[in-house]
């Protein structure tokens, strides 16, 4: 927003210098980028938040000149001769829609001369960015940048039965706009009519068919009111931005809308002749009652952190025209003027003393107050754990949309019970459902490294799923975390040949996992999922508790994510982790020998080696470890069977074991697993 220092000084006294000017507003919170000369114009730059459109104005501008330096506002002069017929007898203005517009106000001038509008008055419109182009259309960018109010003159003999509508668009009704574009508009956008059809984009731009020419003589100027979450929709949607829907967009002053197209008028009779018709139109169906916001003086100095006298408190307060009340012994009150359309609550009257006390006078000042340690949330605890655990393990951390589309889940086998929950707005096609599995969000990723030939990819992510529940009003909402691996176990050198990783390596990394977290015992049942390959999947379980799952990705999910080699994943539930964590107990490394034995045994095909391996630890006294180091199958070996060996450690924490007390307990091993799973000893 630029701010033409000459005419900011028609609305109040400026005796500091332009520096001086911008270091005072910047302090009083609106801040100033940067000063600009050109020729004989002085410009400053200024950043205007969008909680204060009041600002977007010399006159909004002004007002804060004032109240800093404790100075008075000069209005602009808007008393015209009105000696024309009466307004009603020219024209009338309907409101179908007094949501989208709560208030249009409208004057009639007849037997206008167009020309150009004084030097003096292009001089200060081109220095603000906008070009001038002729007395009128001058007047209504001049009004424009001087109250914040945007305005639009209509040829009055080019609208249709002399009058406006103002309603809803119908859906693909088309209006061809200033700029030529014919726009196909939405049942949701804001429409001004005359009788027979729309003549201009409400708020936005007008249209072309109202448009004044060379030959107009005769206008009907408007000043409306609008609501701002249909302007800014129907400029988002077209992608039109001009600089009335730029304030539109923010909220003007439902109060000023009169007094802005009084001046306009004023000033069209003062640079075009012609002749006013008495009276204003002024459409109002919702009036907006005057708005009182109540404050306590003592909370001033409570919430600021420093006690300024009441005095000055309600000095500063009447010098930015909140006029304040006394209610009660504690409380008081003020008007909030139709242009402060950002206050709102009883802080805001309280920044407001800030701002005008000045910030700089504030102290810096520590709070003040007791601290309780906070207890972390075991679940943040957790998450915080498993990501370093997984980065331990060189795995990257992706973060992905938490909304996927439902074809990906159907392509995944993840569809058939409830409907997903489904995003009532979403951002593409591809994103219709909140997703119930991590997955397809980790293989888009993988899908992208491919694409760029990185082929040695390790991607996690840690975050929310959706469980559709039909019965319930929201949505099953569960942690899990997800992974993906694709690559060699380790790289080709030269002393040891490429190494490709494989299921084992999936499973081992989940081993690591949840030894990392705490979580024992974890066994692994193979099972069947439609995105896995069958013989290399597994549920991870601990105790009788499901997990999650790991395993090989199928060739067809490869092939349709463009991975041409082995691929893995894993998902796991973290409420479930949660549960089955424990605390590790501390075991002092043993101050004993061990003594190794190796058990190797056939079994039939069908027995897991991790049931075997729970039974030996079961039967086994003393033991360290136990590890499966070989499976064969083949020459020597029943149809049917395998050979699985194992290798024992026997180490005791009080004393040396004997080789006979070993022997003694590995003969019962044996035992038992001749007895569990008809085992032979090979």
């Amino acid at each position: 927003m630029k701010i033409n220092l000459d005419w900011l000084s028609d609305y109040v006294e400026i005796r500091e210098s332009p520096e001086e000017l911008a270091e005072a507003l910047t302090m009083a919170g609106l801040e100033v980028e940067g000063v600009e000369r050109a020729e004989e114009e002085v410009v400053l730059e200024i950043s205007v938040t969008p909680n204060r459109p009041d600002w977007l104005c010399h006159l909004g501008v002004a007002r804060e000149v004032a109240a800093i330096y404790g100075r008075k506002v000069r209005i602009p002069a808007a008393k015209m001769k009105e000696e024309g017929p009466d307004v009603r007898a020219m024209t009338s203005i309907d409101i179908e829609d007094p949501v989208g517009c709560p208030r249009y106000s409208g004057r009639v001038v007849t037997s206008v001369r167009l020309g150009e509008a004084p030097e003096k008055v292009r001089r200060r419109l081109e220095s603000v960015g906008i070009r001038s182009i002729s007395n009128i259309v001058d007047a209504t960018n001049y009004v424009m940048m001087e109250m914040g109010q945007p305005l639009h003159a209509f040829d009055y003999h080019r609208l249709a039965e002399n009058r406006i509508v103002v309603r809803k668009a119908g859906r693909d009704e088309v209006l061809e706009t200033l700029d030529g574009q014919e726009r196909v508009l939405h049942d949701s956008d804001l429409l001004i009519c005359d009788g027979l059809g729309p003549v201009a984009l409400a708020g936005v731009m007008g249209g072309m068919d109202s448009e004044i020419t060379d030959q107009t003589t005769d206008l009907l100027l408007e000043s409306a009111c609008f609501d701002p979450m249909t302007i800014r929709r129907t400029s988002k949607r077209l992608g039109l931005s001009t600089e009335a829907s730029y304030r539109f967009e923010r909220g003007t002053d439902p109060t000023g809308t009169a007094r802005a197209v009084d001046r306009l008028t004023y000033l069209i009779q003062k640079w075009a002749g012609g002749t006013v018709c008495r009276g204003v139109w002024d459409a109002h169906p919702r009036p907006e009652e005057p708005r009182r916001l109540s404050f306590r003086m003592e909370r001033i100095g409570s919430f600021l952190g420093v006690d300024i006298p009441n005095k000055e408190a309600l000095a500063a307060l009447r010098r930015l025209g909140l006029i304040p009340e006394r209610q009660d012994r504690k409380i008081w009150s003020v008007e909030v003027p139709g242009y402060r359309r950002d206050l709102e609550m009883e802080e805001d009257v309280i920044e407001e003393v800030a701002r005008i006390y000045g910030y700089d006078r504030i102290p810096v000042t520590l709070p003040v107050g007791r601290t309780v340690p906070v207890r972390t949330d075991p679940l943040e605890a957790l998450q915080a754990d498993l990501r370093e655990a997984m980065e331990g393990m060189g795995f990257s951390e992706a973060i992905t949309y938490s909304f996927i589309g439902k074809a990906e889940m159907e392509e995944l086998g993840l569809g058939g019970g409830p409907e997903p929950v489904t995003v009532l707005n979403p951002i593409s096609e591809d994103m219709t459902v909140m997703r119930t599995s991590i997955l397809p969000g980790l293989l888009k990723c993988l899908r992208t490294n491919m694409s760029r030939r990185v082929e040695e990819v390790r991607l996690f992510e840690t975050g929310r799923v959706f469980l559709p529940c039909p019965e319930c009003e929201l949505p099953e909402e569960r942690f899990r975390v997800a992974a993906l691996m694709t690559g060699s176990r380790s790289p080709k050198t030269w002393y040891r040949d490429l190494e490709v990783s494989d299921f084992f390596d999936m499973k081992g990394a989940v081993e690591s996992l949840l030894d990392a977290l705490g979580i024992p015992g974890a066994v692994f049942r193979e099972m069947n999922v439609s995105y896995l390959q069958a013989g290399q999947s597994a549920w991870v379980m601990a105790g009788e508790t499901s997990l999650g799952l790991v395993g090989t990705l199928r060739p067809g999910i490869r092939e349709k994510y463009r991975v041409r080699q082995w691929a893995g994943c894993l998902e796991l539930d973290l409420h479930e982790m949660l549960k089955a964590r424990s605390i590790k107990a501390y075991r002092p490394i043993p101050q004993y020998p061990g003594l190794l034995r190796d058990l190797a045994v056939v079994v039939p095909r069908e027995v897991e080696a991790e049931r075997i391996l729970s039974e030996i630890r079961k039967v086994a006294e003393n033991l360290g470890k136990a590890e499966l180091f070989d499976l064969y199958e083949g020459k020597g070996i029943p149809e049917g069977h395998r050979s699985l060996a194992f290798a024992l450690t026997y180490q005791s924490q009080s004393r040396t074991l004997t080789d006979e007390e070993v022997d003694r307990n590995l003969a019962l091993v044996v035992k038992a697993l001749e007895e569990k799973f008809g085992a032979k000893l090979r």
